[in-house]
């Protein structure tokens, strides 16, 4: 055997080795992971199939009993039902599907009042992915609402401004086609590691150790060409804007910043304009919560007022804005009813008893 050739099967069984214990790696990486990883290739491919019209979806650990968890929730349905309300928003209105308390009382309602009753709130929806949403629901699932609740919270500013306004892809005559998910840049949202995971999973041990070190290696490549646009657009301090952290998200409400503003605005006003063309809807509610530090006066951006003004240019009888903000109790109560958290989420007594119930008092 020649050196030469030698050298060549040398490389290449230290190059088989590194390959293969690189795949190997891989299904430990994949097990490591799996409790977070889609468990039928059905629900997998539902969604990705969503998440690219609307952003992103409810998390893959969390729902999925069936493929629609992800989308939306059923809490009250039977086909002799009169009138249908759909329940849109962020995790305030997802976790009424959560909350024992608040999901038990909708199913009275629901039952109590004749109405068939969907909960599609998803973890930092905003109007923009709403809009998006409402259109799925309708074409894909025949969900068509005679009154529509969208809850608007005060988080919605900053995330249509860092997380959507990059991110929606719009038709030539101007009309919103989809907001597309993040991919490569390790936002909150991005769920590219868990769709390859998951891909793999599905594969089998020997395909797994035959494609991981390729996807991981194109994965690796991508991320970093992704970061290095970060640096130069926003340069080497800001590179990690687009993960949009709740410190991102919460800027907007400590200052007033004209551009997140009129990309908040921008979004409601382009959700409103399609809804007025919606002739089924007989009333559309619009709700919106103040945080714990609006009550400490550490906020001075206000959701509600961006609410009002859009609305002072909309002449829809059938909208009616629930300002929760106004209500007496929640003023003199307010130090009680919050959970410890960043996002002010309500105590799950407080969020059934207060939020929901103040809500279905305004469902004629």
């Amino acid at each position: 055997m020649s050196k030469k050739t030698l050298k060549l099967f040398t490389f290449c069984m230290v190059f088989l080795i590194f390959y293969v214990s690189f795949g190997l790696f891989g299904i430990f990486q994949i097990n490591k992971n799996k409790k977070i990883l889609f468990r039928t290739e059905e629900k997998l491919e539902f969604h990705k199939k969503y998440s690219d019209k609307v952003h992103h979806l409810r998390d893959s650990n969390r729902w999925g009993k069936t493929k629609n968890d992800y989308l939306f929730s059923v809490i009250n349905f039977d086909d002799k039902k009169s009138e249908t309300i759909l329940f849109q928003g962020d995790s305030w209105i997802e976790s009424i599907s959560v909350n024992k308390e608040s999901h038990n009382l909708l199913i009275k309602f629901g039952k109590d009042n004749n109405y068939n009753i969907f909960n599609s709130g998803i973890t930092s929806f905003a109007p923009s992915l709403m809009h998006m949403q409402y259109k799925i629901l309708k074409k894909d699932f025949n969900i068509i609402p005679d009154k529509l609740v969208i809850y608007i919270d005060q988080t919605d500013i900053g995330d249509e401004y860092c997380r959507y306004s990059h991110n929606k892809i719009y038709k030539e005559n101007g009309e919103l086609d989809r907001i597309q998910s993040e991919k490569f840049n390790k936002a909150v949202f991005d769920y590219t590691k868990i769709y390859q995971y998951s891909d793999l999973n599905f594969s089998g041990n020997l395909i797994t150790i035959l494609k991981y070190p390729i996807v991981k290696s194109k994965y690796f490549i991508k991320r970093n060409i992704f970061q290095i646009k970060q640096i130069y657009l926003y340069g080497l301090k800001n590179r990690n804007f687009r993960k949009c952290s709740f410190r991102e998200i919460e800027k907007v409400l400590l200052h007033n910043n004209s551009k997140a503003e009129d990309s908040f605005k921008k979004s409601l006003t382009e959700y409103l304009d399609f809804l007025s063309l919606e002739a089924n809807i007989k009333k559309i509610i619009i709700v919106s919560f103040p945080h714990l530090n609006h009550h400490k006066n550490k906020y001075t951006v206000n959701v509600s007022n961006y609410i009002d003004s859009v609305l002072d240019f909309h002449s829809d009888y059938r909208i009616e804005h629930i300002n929760m903000g106004n209500l007496d109790y929640l003023n003199k109560n307010y130090s009680k009813i919050y959970k410890k958290d960043l996002a002010s989420h309500l105590k799950n007594k407080y969020h059934a008893n207060l939020f929901l119930k103040e809500i279905l008092s305004n469902i004629d």
